[in-house]
């Protein structure tokens, strides 16, 4: 029976199945069965149990056929005599019965076995306008934000009366779709030093200086509700006739460049102008604004190229991706004012994500509420065609720290975003942070033990006769058996008419020799079960099973089919599965991993405050070992995209409170396994873990 995991830390915790039916229990670790769905307490096989442990440790075991197993011990006994010999007529006479009532293994499967745990709870933002999600409000249409794209103008516009001499503020859609109006872009700090009517009189100043008597100044035109001004922000500076810099001199170009919104407001412009001080307006052009302002000048160089000089355009999923980095290594506006003393009360958490949102086609509606991974997920839902969420959820993030979450910035194979094809969907988020995804194929892990493993070796005619040979030896034996008795019968009623005996009777000649023969074959038997036993497997009953430490692929090999003879190797060590990879180079003309990975595993300290424990993964349909570190046993393995002739496999824990997966690692695992996975319902991955 397989394993999903269920860490839980209440004192009466309770979770639902499949069909939402509670269940409760202690605060154990749990998982839940793939063959009847209710949650049990988790089972773990460990190369060194600990009692301390938060799970069930016990010794590893291996379930493969006990006849094998005891004829390996045989033989080694027959050809290497040690104390233990003392024992090897009762240990043949337990082998012997066991060939006479073999004990009963899995039937053979074509599957891995099931994840029977589904996503239960609510969404809190959907994908289709059809499914309800949590932060649904009155009057709110996420549908209708979605279409949004360009063309969009500003709500509201400081406009100057010239009959009257004065600013006033206009909100007249047809006067506001019109007017021609200059865009501004301002220091914070110099808010907090000079005050704010000190900056609306320059920015005045400077518009009517410039010809214009419009413009727009987020101090003024951004009412209490900013959710409908922050997704509309890109179009304000799109469609403005040029974009004001004010500053207070040179040196403070930095500062004004390291503001999250300054990198959309210059990007998106048409035209940049600036102000410094008491100076003139003086024209700029980004590339000259990169060099004064952006600390990150060359991770930002491809993008200012991009948008400044109208060549080295880059593709679009790998622009997208440096603009969200670019913006993520700015200071928000609540954090610029809590750090200088202002109040950012009314501030949203998730500024970053809609600072970027500019730049794609379909725009959100802003939340207060939301966090940045939750603004994320629904901006990329709402982008469906890059699939970046789709991707993300593929790549092993090299930041350890953030393995629980969806999203990151580096893969720890050194792929990159669009290296990765997807084969799952993301149709939403739950109120942690968790993507719910579709189209999952799944397979569960097994760590309790060994399973009895059905499977099949190469034929020849040779093996056939050795496996057939200890069946032979037991009806020879049977029958001397049988010949003696009757022998013995026939003779004694010779004796009791003719009153002597006649000698030994052919039959009980006969049976003592077939008898000898079929002792003789018997004792031999255990090599030749070894014999009809061994050589390559060329095909396994599907199976993922995981021990906490590290096995050897031969360990692995000798639990799971029972020890060979000869050299056949029946699992392999991976080339590139897991960070811990290392492949064979040019001493081996194959592809195939190299023993060093085990003696490094090996090697390594079992436990990391960082990466967590070692594990050993073992495949029976590929026939390979991988070795990874983890805070907790993943139970659930997910295929969710390949990439680079492999595919990418997420192996995740699970929260059976939330009916959440948390993941664990990525593996790089052969795409071809998939198929023997079961396409499972909606799961949920990612998420900050369970407090």
């Amino acid at each position: 029976m397989n394993h999903v995991l269920t860490t839980t830390s209440q004192k009466h915790p309770q979770c639902y199945s499949s069909q939402l039916k509670p269940f409760y229990h202690g605060a154990t670790s749990r998982y839940t069965s793939p063959s009847s769905g209710k949650c049990k307490r988790l089972i773990v096989q460990s190369v060194n149990p600990s009692s301390t442990s938060d799970w069930n440790e016990r010794d590893v075991r291996s379930n493969a056929p006990l006849s094998t197993r005891l004829a390996y011990w045989l033989t080694r006994m027959i050809f290497s005599p040690s104390s233990e010999t003392f024992f090897w007529l009762f240990v043949w006479l337990f082998y012997i019965f066991t060939l006479l009532y073999p004990s009963r293994g899995h039937p053979f499967a074509i599957h891995y076995k099931p994840y029977l745990r589904r996503f239960v709870g609510q969404l809190w933002a959907a994908r289709s306008p059809r499914e309800y999600s949590l932060r649904a409000r009155a009057g709110e249409d996420d549908v209708h934000v979605r279409r949004i794209t360009h063309a969009l103008y500003p709500r509201i516009l400081i406009v100057f009366d010239g009959n009257t001499r004065s600013w006033e503020r206009v909100n007249v859609e047809a006067v506001a779709r019109r007017r021609p109006y200059v865009a501004v872009t301002y220091r914070y700090a110099d808010v907090i030093q000079f005050g704010r009517e000190a900056i609306i009189e320059r920015v005045r100043y400077a518009t009517l200086d410039q010809g214009f008597d419009a413009y727009w100044l987020d101090l003024e035109c951004l009412l209490e509700d900013k959710s409908q001004d922050l997704f509309r922000m890109s179009d304000v500076y799109r469609l403005a006739s040029f974009t004001l810099i004010i500053l207070t001199d040179e040196s403070v170009w930095s500062d004004w460049g390291s503001r999250v919104w300054t990198l959309p407001e210059a990007l998106l412009s048409r035209e940049l102008r600036y102000m410094a001080g008491n100076n003139a307006v003086t024209p700029i052009s980004l590339v000259q604004i990169a060099s004064l302002a952006y600390r990150h000048h060359d991770k930002e160089s491809q993008i200012i190229h991009s948008y400044g000089l109208g060549k080295d355009p880059i593709e679009r999923l790998a622009r997208n991706l440096q603009l969200k980095e670019a913006i993520w290594r700015r200071e928000s506006f609540s954090s610029q004012t809590t750090n200088q003393g202002g109040d950012s009360q009314g501030r949203y958490r998730a500024e970053k994500v809609y600072a970027l949102m500019g730049f794609f086609e379909h725009r959100i509606l802003p939340d207060p509420e939301e966090t940045e991974l939750q603004a994320l997920a629904r901006l990329f839902m709402a982008n469906d065609n890059d699939r970046i969420a789709d991707r993300m959820i593929s790549m092993f993030p090299k930041d350890r720290s953030a393995i629980n979450q969806w999203y990151t910035n580096e893969d720890e194979y050194g792929a990159k975003l669009w290296d990765i094809e997807p084969a799952v969907q993301v149709i939403g988020i739950t109120s942690n942070g968790s993507l719910v995804l579709d189209g999952c194929r799944v397979a569960a892990i097994r760590w309790k033990n060994f399973p009895s493993v059905a499977f099949a070796t190469r034929r020849s005619i040779r093996r056939l006769l050795a496996l057939a040979a200890p069946y032979v030896a037991l009806f020879f034996f049977m029958m001397s058996c049988t010949m003696i008795s009757l022998g013995n019968e026939e003779a004694s009623a010779s004796a009791d008419i003719y009153g002597s005996s006649s000698g030994t009777s052919p039959l009980v000649a006969g049976g003592g020799v077939i008898l000898a023969f079929s002792l003789i074959l018997l004792i031999f038997s255990p090599v030749l079960t070894c014999y009809a036993h061994s050589g390559r497997v060329v095909l396994a009953c599907p199976w993922l099973i995981g021990v906490k430490g590290v096995i050897s692929a031969q360990e692995a090999s000798d639990h799971l089919y029972g020890h060979q003879m000869g050299d056949s190797r029946r699992t392999l060590y991976t080339p590139s599965g897991s960070p811990l990879a290392k492949p064979r180079g040019s001493d081996s003309p194959f592809r195939e991993g190299h023993v060093l990975q085990y003696e490094a595993a090996l090697a390594a300290p079992p436990f990391d405050p960082i990466e967590g424990h070692m594990f050993t993964l073992v495949d029976t349909i590929s026939g390979t070992i991988y070795y990874f570190r983890a805070h907790r046993p993943p139970t659930v393995c997910l295929f969710t995209g390949s990439e680079g002739g492999q595919g990418r496999f997420v192996l995740a824990s699970e929260e059976c409170s939330r009916s959440e997966l948390r993941r664990e690692t990525v593996l790089r695992m052969p795409t071809f396994i998939s198929s023997y996975m079961h396409t499972c319902d909606w799961v949920a991955l990612g998420g900050k873990p369970q407090d």
